[in-house]
Parts: structure tokens; sequence; C-alpha cells
């Protein structure tokens, strides 16, 4: 027991000496961590402590020259030049800025400034305060293999602090680095209806027609332009945007300078912009009294209607004492009621607010006029946008998809293209041979009837495929199965209908059937569609320029005559071993070999000849076998005849 106790004893003794030494060492490192904050500080001191709000003015030197920038209530404005658009955010960020500098290292006891390039310093921070003290900062050399950059501290250049080069950073620049930029005018690429180029190297026009196909003019002619090309010029108008702000307040002496005196180009795009639409204060007046008069009438039928509701209930208290109790609930009932009316009239006036409420709008004509000048330093051009005073840049990739182009670059490729549903005639001239294929056309009405449900009660429906072309450059379908869903509704369903009292309402629908002869025969709808699919969706790789001559007759002539008697006729020569040559209209496309000898095949359908020609390839079986024999015997005749 007693060796038991001395244990415990010693136990607890171990316990106190290692609870001191923890306490102990606990001390030591949290003096330790003290004393190296404290040599950290002393290490990097802070140099320049500026709080924001006390800055009354800052100056720099800006492209050679110093500027001040000082503050006007609570904005900061350009001192010599107060029209000047300073962008305030980046000056609240230099003079931020200032709030904390520490030096890195101290030099003290520089006896030669020149070491460190502050006898000529790089720029020069003048910071004053509201209380009028005045903070000098120069900015000499900058150590590039340990990112440091020298400074003095108001003008005492015997102490050199080293900071991170990065500390001035913000004061770097041009001047118009510190100005707040316009932005590119805003265009909805869908709105856009014309578009016109007018440069020193070329001038086109692309524009829509009353049919919403886009158009192209150069050299005096206008023609069908390629849509996915001019769909994709005015789309390129949403990505426009200004490289650098140059000028804000051009004078027209010094456009010279810019190359904006004698533009080297001018692009003018016509499009249209949503704006609210303006509303008279009377027409505002005029609701306002009618909802107040309808409000007012209201409240006196109620007022009437709940008088009544008393007069009721006096009478039916005269009766009975227990008739006068359901009376007088019976007048609760009313002014609960009248109560329920009041809120009901005041949602209806609340949503009535809210739709008086949002703004109506229209779309307005605008037109964005941008002249082009000079190449800038950039990399872009100089600008000029709506006869502003401001310029600006825009890099040339931008301005490319503009400038340099010609009408060429925006031709269409089709070759030739008239919907079925327009054609009345097609004459052909293959092989020498004459074909002319005519196109007739049935139409039927049919009336469907729609119950009140929405639902279409027919006993015989029709179901046929619709099929209409609505842009030139679509793909043709089946003309042959060109009708609309159509069904007839018998006297008895309509009898129903009447029996059951349910609103019916009555529509028809046209239809029309494609049928086609070929030189006065009737003719295979797909055969003849799958032909003419291929013919007016022909497409070129390119255009000629050139005049083009042929000394061979052309090995197709297609000639269209649509329902209104107009006509085209286009021919397909022979031109190389790469292309064909489609000429129509004294317009020359090359179009790839191989597309045009499919176009021949699908006539050769057309016309039976291909079958022909399948045919006589293909010989009787029986005399394959006669054949075959003659020439064994003939065979063995010539081997007897050599032995």
């Amino acid at each position: 027991m007693k060796k038991k106790s001395v244990n415990l004893i010693t136990a607890v003794g171990v316990l106190v000496v290692l609870s001191g030494a923890y306490v102990g060492v606990k001390a030591y490192v949290a003096k330790q961590e003290a004393a190296d904050t404290e040599s950290a500080e002393e290490e990097n001191p802070e140099i320049i402590s500026i709080a924001s709000a006390d800055v009354k003015s800052i100056k720099f030197v800006i492209d050679k020259k110093e500027v001040t920038f000082e503050k006007d209530g609570d904005s900061w404005v350009k001192s010599d030049e107060t029209g000047f658009p300073v962008d305030q955010d980046k000056i609240d960020t230099l003079v931020s800025s200032l709030n904390s500098i520490k030096a890195e290292r101290t030099l003290e006891n520089v006896e030669d400034a020149s070491e460190y390039e502050l006898d000529q310093p790089e720029n020069t921070i003048t910071v004053t305060t509201e209380d009028g003290e005045t903070t000098v900062i120069q900015l000499g050399m900058e150590n590039d293999s340990t990112s440091q950059e020298y400074i003095d501290l108001n003008k005492d250049s015997s102490t050199v602090y080293v900071v991170s080069n990065s500390t001035f950073s913000s004061f770097e620049g041009t001047l118009y680095d510190f100005a707040k930029s316009g932005v590119f005018p805003t265009v909805d690429s869908s709105t856009v209806s014309k578009i016109s180029v007018d440069g020193k190297d070329s001038s086109y026009v692309v524009e829509k027609d009353e049919n919403n196909f886009w158009n192209i003019t150069g050299d005096g002619e206008t023609e069908k332009a390629d849509s996915a090309k001019a769909t994709s010029l005015a789309s390129t108008l949403s990505s426009v945007a200004y490289a650098s702000y140059v000028n804000y307040n051009c004078a027209e002496d010094e456009l010279s300078q810019y190359g904006l005196d004698k533009p080297y180009a001018e692009i003018t795009v016509d499009y249209q912009e949503e704006v609210e639409k303006e509303s008279t204060d009377d027409e505002n007046e005029a609701e306002n009294g009618d909802g107040e008069g309808s409000e007012a009438s209201g409240d006196e039928n109620q007022a009437d209607e709940n008088a009544d509701s008393e007069t009721d209930g006096s009478e039916s208290l005269d009766e009975d004492a227990d008739s006068e109790t359901d009376g007088n609930e019976s007048s609760d009932e009313d002014a609960d009621s009248e109560t329920d009316g009041n809120e009901s009239l005041d949602e209806d006036v609340d949503v009535a607010d809210t739709e008086d409420s949002e703004p109506e709008t229209e779309m307005v004509d605008r037109e964005l006029v941008i002249q082009v000048g000079d190449q800038s330093s950039d990399g872009g051009r100089y600008v000029r946008v709506n006869d502003s005073n401001e310029i600006y840049t825009i890099s040339e990739d931008s301005l490319d998809t503009f400038l340099g182009k010609t009408n060429a670059d925006f031709w269409d490729l089709t070759v030739s293209y008239l919907s079925a549903n327009n054609l009345d005639t097609l004459d052909v001239n293959y092989g020498g041979e004459d074909y002319i294929v005519n196109v007739s056309r049935e139409t039927s009405e049919d009336e469907n009837v729609e119950t009140s449900n929405n639902e279409t009660e027919d006993e015989d429906t029709t179901d046929s495929t619709s099929s209409d072309v609505a842009d030139g450059n679509d793909v043709e379908g089946n003309a042959a199965d060109d009708n609309t869903s159509s069904g007839d509704l018998t006297g008895e369903d309509t009898e129903n209908t009447d029996d059951s009292s349910s609103t019916a309402s009555t529509t028809s629908s046209t239809s029309v059937t494609l049928s086609y002869t070929l030189n006065g025969k009737d003719l295979d709808s797909t055969t003849f569609t799958t032909f003419y699919n291929k013919l007016i969706n022909m497409t070129a790789q390119k255009r000629l320029t050139d005049e083009f001559k042929s000394n061979t007759d052309p090995e197709m002539t297609v000639k269209f005559t649509d329902i209104d008697g107009n006509e085209m006729e286009v021919e397909y020569y022979s031109y190389d071993t790469n292309y064909y040559a489609a000429v129509i209209n004294k317009k020359v496309y090359l179009v790839n070999k191989m597309t045009v000898k499919e176009l021949f095949q699908a006539f050769e359908s057309v016309t039976g000849e291909k079958e022909e020609n399948e045919k006589a390839e293909t010989t009787d079986p029986e005399t394959n076998a006669s054949t075959d024999n003659a020439e064994t015997e003939t065979t063995e005749a010539s081997e007897d005849a050599e032995e």
C-alpha cells in the first residue's frame, strides 16, 4: 500500500513538471512569433499611407506631360480640361493604390541618385490632400531580374526605397486610358435592311427587297444575293467594338490627321430599333377618369344593394323574433359580401395599374454611318460614327468583313430556280431531241367543322402531305403531293352537333394536285420531281466574269415558263475535265461535272432512255447460251486448223 502511494506521488510530480514545461514552451513560441512579426515590420515598413477620402488632387506624367486630376464634389475632373470624359473608376483605383505601400528594402545614405535613375525619374506623382499636405513620389529604375522598382519620397534621394514594380503600374498608359470610352452602337442584325459600302477599292450595296430577299448591287447591276453571305455580313455588326479611344472632341480641321477628312471608306447601315412608344397625357387622364367613375359607380350600386338588404332585415324583425335573428345573420353576410366586393374591385384596379405600367414599344428606322480613315498604330483604323466628334479605332479584322469586297463576293450561285408550284411548261432539248413537259393543276376545296372542344368530327378524312416552298433557296418537295389536309362532315354530323347545343366553326382548305405529261403522255410524278429537284437546286462553285464561247452545241437546253408566262433558259456546255458551264442570261456558272452528269441521268429516267439502254445491255439467257456455243465451236475449229 505504501509503495502504491509513492508511485502516485511520483506520477503527480511528473505531470506538474510537464505542465510547467508546456506553459513555458507556449510562452516562448508566442514571444518568438511576436518578435518575428516585429522584425518583419521593421524589414518592410509602411512608407506611404494616404486615405482615399483625404485626396484632393493627384498629378503625374502621361505622354511626357504632367496631368492633374482633382476632385469636384464627388467626381474627378481633368483640371485644365473639365470636359474631358474622366474614367472615375480608373482614378479611384489610382488613389486607392496609395492607401498602404510598404518597402521591400530601404537603402540609406545614398550619395548618387543617378545609380537608381532618380536624377531623371520615369514619373513623378504628386498627391495633395484636403488639408493641403503634399506627398511627392519619384519613380526611378526598374530591376527586371528582381521585379522591383526604386523610388524616393518628397525628392529626398538620400533614402531610396525598393518596392514591387507592380505597385505603380496603374499610373501607366496614354491619356485616353484614363478616359471613359463610348460603346459602339448596338444593332439587331435581324432588323438590318440595307448595307452600303463606298470605298476607294470597291463599292457595293446589299439590300432586302419587298419579299425580304437579299439583292446585291455593284457596277450598276442588281441581282439576287446569296442569303447566307448577306445574313453573315449583317450579323457581323453585332460583334463590332471599339479598340481604343483617340479623341473625345475632334474639330473639323483635325480630321485630316486621322485620314477622316477624305475617308478611306464609308459604311452605311439601315436598320430598326425598338423604342418606348410615347403616349399623350390626355389619354392617360381619360383612362384614369373612366376608372374612377367606374369605381364610384360600383360603390353606389353596392350601397344600394346593402340598403335594400337592411330593409329586408327590418321587415323580418317585425314578423318573428326567430326571423329577426335570421335577418341579422343575413345582414352580416351582406356586409361580408360588400367587403369581398370591394376587395375584388381593388384587385381589378391593381391588375389594370400593372397593365398600364408596361410601356408600349414601336420600331423606328435608324441609320448607322461609319467613316473609316487611316491605319492606326494599334493595328486598326481610325473611325468616326454618325458624325460624332469622338474618334476611335476598330480592328482591321472587323472592318475587313465589309471592306475589300465586291459584288461578286455576294453572288447567289444557284443556277436556275423555279418552284414546281409556279411552273407551267418545261421545254428540254437533250441528245438532239426536243421534249416538253406540261403541268396540270386540279384544285379542290374541303370543309372541316371544329367543335367547341376544338376537335374535328369527320366520318371520312383524307390525309395528304402539304408542300409549299417559302424561300427560293429551299429544296423543292414532291410537287405531286402538294395537297393540304382535308375532311368532310356529313349532314348527320351537323345535326348531332346542333342537338348537343355546342358551338361549331366551319373552315375550308384548298388543296392543289399537280400532274405532268411528257410530249402529251402521262408522266410519273416521282420520276419527274426527282429530275426537277436536281435541276432547280443546281449550285455552281463559281462564276466566270470573262466572256464565254463554245465551239460545240449545248448538251442540254432547258426553258422554264411559269404560270405568268415569264421565261428562263439555261444551257449546259462541257467546259473542262472538272466543270460544266451553265449559261443563263449571259451569266456563266461553273458546275461540278459529276453533278451535271447525275442531272442528265435523271432526265434519261424521265424519257425512258435510261431503261432502254439498260435493256439493250442485258441480253436473253438463251441468246447468251447459243452465242457461247458458237464461240466454242469457232475456237475448236481454229485449233484443228493450226494442227
